[in-house]
């Protein structure tokens, strides 16, 4: 029993959620406590859930080209104001949760940029918009825009059929999936034709990125190499004028978190360089100094065909579907081929100056593979092992993009050490193809709640502190939103699916 001599002040007491407070109170004294009540993971995640809702709804645009009205999600009001390749084929994974006509309203504005060739560029790109470097200007692809639609004029990793295949097996609505399907998964099939025919020449099974930016993972450390064949005092003043002149992103966040002012004059050489090869790819495959088998890229573009040739079988089209198969199929076989057993790791292949040489880099790079299924169960031991190593890549807020113990490793640096919600994505996914493996499924488990919530507490940030979790780069970012629903309803987290 409290006395009243000890209830004479407030006091704040934590109890966890659902136990009671029991108080007396003595010669009718009115006691004032004030309880702060923990909260319970459900009411943590559903909080989480509306959140993300808000930032999705938040970051909506609309806009009207060839007198058509176009529905997109941009990945930041704050910076990134434009529609991107990958982000929107995130972004349509969370929306259908939420809204299934918005998340094919997402895929049908990315198609809308689609180039004659197939191509389905990196960035399309909203008019008078003007704060993101580098803008339509400096791409020189005005004769291959659409009408009034202007985009860059490379590509992304191939997310769009993971997402496509998602978004009609999940949307509530038959009128949707039977009115937009067919368009949708027509610009799907003939990017990935193009990404065939222009970036596997060779027919290796594997397809080659000819700019960093094409990778995804930007200034990885796994570029070091390539990249720095392209020496500084070789590029063109004019080109790091421009850089200098336009690019803002190192100015709004700072440069401890954004990429090196020489890997932006590197990336707009390359720029400049296709640009005078007239945005010809068979021209630019064998002269980029930047031509690489990227396993990310790769895996994504073998899970992608799988889910093509899902698509079509449920259509009735067995024959399409088996092309795309084949191609899953030939990946695979290629991929396992990148296996070192010395590093224990899948690893990128350098294909520039027709050479083959491995790199060898330890990034979470090398969990792409488990997407695709494509490790053995010795290879996945090993893999597992690396995966849950503190001193690697189980940090406080996993996963980072760099090895903790590597040399450069660096925590606040893009894509050199911090941990993005989009990779944790792709490896809970992977992890989910072996069920059978428990400690696999033990580390899905685990990583699913950690990363939804270092999303929440640190405001839907573009990326993360792996160490200490705080959100960097811009925040409210609508993939780490569409992340967080995903997430939270594909493996019904908190209890409230």
């Amino acid at each position: 029993m409290l006395s009243t001599d000890q209830c004479s002040h407030i006091r704040t007491f934590i109890i966890p959620h659902g136990l009671k407070l029991l108080l007396q109170t003595q010669k009718s004294r009115t006691i004032t406590i004030v309880v702060r009540v923990q909260k319970s993971d459900a009411a943590f995640f559903k909080e989480g859930f509306h959140k993300a809702k808000g930032i999705l709804q938040h970051n909506h645009y609309r806009t009207i080209f060839n007198g058509i009205t176009y529905k997109r999600t941009v990945p930041s009001r704050d910076f990134y104001i434009h529609q991107w390749n990958w982000d929107s084929a995130t972004h349509a994974m969370g929306l259908v949760h939420l809204d299934p006509a918005r998340a094919v309203d997402e895929l049908r504005a990315l198609i809308s940029g689609q180039w004659k060739n197939g191509l389905i560029p990196q960035i399309i790109f909203n008019p008078g918009e003007t704060k993101y470097f580098p803008g339509p200007q400096f791409w020189g692809t005005e004769k291959f825009r659409k009408g009034e639609i202007l985009s860059s004029g490379i590509t992304q990793p191939p997310l769009l059929g993971i997402s496509a295949e998602h978004v009609f097996k999940t949307a509530t609505s038959q009128h949707i999936a039977v009115k937009h399907g067919e368009e949708i998964l027509s610009g799907v099939l003939k990017y990935h034709d193009y990404l065939k025919t222009t970036r596997d020449p060779e027919d290796s099974g594997l397809l080659t990125v000819v700019h960093p930016w094409e990778s995804g993972t930007d200034n990885s450390a796994r570029w070091d190499k390539l990249l720095g064949k392209i020496k500084i005092d070789k590029i063109p003043q004019g080109i790091k004028e421009v850089v200098d002149l336009y690019r803002v992103d190192n100015k709004l966040k700072g440069p401890a978190q954004r990429p090196r002012q020489e890997f932006y004059y590197r990336a707009m050489y390359l720029i400049y360089l296709f640009k005078n090869l007239e945005w010809d790819y068979k021209k630019i495959v064998k002269e980029s100094p930047f031509a690489v088998k990227d396993i990310l890229f790769n895996c994504l573009w073998i899970r992608s065909n799988e889910a093509l040739a899902n698509m079509l079988n449920a259509l009735g089209r067995k024959k399409d579907a088996e092309r795309y198969q084949v191609w899953a199929v030939q990946g695979k076989m290629a991929l396992e081929q990148t296996w070192s057993n010395e590093f224990k790791q899948f690893c990128d292949v350098d294909v520039s100056d027709n050479k083959q040489e491995v790199i060898v880099q330890p990034t979470n790079s090398m969990f792409a593979p488990l997407l695709a299924g494509i490790p053995d169960q010795k290879q996945l031991n090993k893999i597992l092992v690396r995966l849950h190593d503190r001193n690697q890549f189980w940090s406080e807020y996993p996963v980072p993009t760099m090895a903790l113990n590597s040399p450069f490793f660096d925590r606040s640096k893009y894509w050199r050490g911090p941990s993005w919600p989009i990779t944790n994505l792709f490896i809970i996914d992977g992890l989910a193809r072996y069920p059978l493996n428990k400690k696999a499924s033990q580390l899905r488990k685990l990583l699913v709640e950690k990363t939804l919530r270092m999303i929440v507490k640190n405001d839907f940030s573009e990326y993360y502190d792996p160490v200490k979790g705080s959100g960097l780069g811009f925040g409210n970012f609508s993939w780490s939103a569409a992340i967080f629903i995903y997430l939270f309803r594909k493996y019904k987290v908190g209890g409230l699916n």
